[in-house]
C-alpha cells in the first residue's frame, strides 16, 4: 500500500514539473527537447513501481484448485440455465396464449437441458379457463408429443 502511494504522489510530482517546465518554456525553441525529456522521466516514474512489484508476484498454484469446485460451479450454472430457459419458453406461450385470447392464471415449463446442451421439454403445466384450445396452442408450438398438464390448484 505505501508502494502505490508513493507512486501516485511521484506521478503527481512529475505531472506538477511537467505544467511548470511547460509553462516556462513556452515561448522558447528548448519547450520540444524539455517537453520529451519530462514525458520519459514521467514514463520511467510510473512504470518503475510496476517493474519491481512484477518480481514480487506469485502466481498461485494449480494443486490449490479443486476439481469439485468447478463441477459445484458447473452444476449450478446447468441448474440457472434450465431454470432461465423454462422462464424464456413460459413467457413466449404466456403471450401466445395472450394473443389468442385465453385467460390463464400460471403457466410453468419443466425442461431438461442434455450433456450435448440440447434441450427437451418434458411437460408443461399451465392453469387456464380454457383448458383444451390452451392445450392445443402449446402443443403447436412445442410438439404434438409435448404433455401439458392442467393446474386445478
Amino acid at each position: 500500500m505505501d508502494g502505490l502511494k508513493e507512486t501516485i504522489g511521484s506521478v503527481c510530482a512529475i505531472s506538477a514539473l511537467i505544467c511548470i517546465i511547460d509553462g516556462i518554456t513556452s515561448g522558447t525553441r528548448l519547450k520540444n527537447q524539455m517537453k520529451f525529456l519530462l514525458n520519459l522521466l514521467f514514463i520511467l516514474v510510473a512504470v518503475t513501481p510496476l517493474l519491481k512489484g512484477a518480481a514480487d508476484i506469485e502466481l498461485p498454484k494449480l494443486s490449490d484448485f479443486s476439481i469439485s469446485e468447478v463441477s459445484a460451479s458447473d452444476s449450478s450454472y446447468r441448474a440457472e440455465l434450465e431454470r432461465q430457459t423454462a422462464e424464456n419458453i413460459s413467457s413466449v406461450l404466456a403471450r401466445q396464449l395472450e394473443a389468442a385470447g385465453i385467460r390463464f392464471d400460471k403457466i410453468e415449463t419443466n425442461v431438461n437441458i442434455s450433456e450435448t446442451n440440447s434441450i427437451s421439454i418434458s411437460s408443461v403445466t399451465v392453469a387456464a379457463d380454457d383448458f383444451d384450445e390452451a392445450a392445443r396452442i402449446i402443443r403447436s408450438s412445442l410438439g404434438e408429443d409435448t404433455e401439458v398438464l392442467n393446474d386445478v390448484s
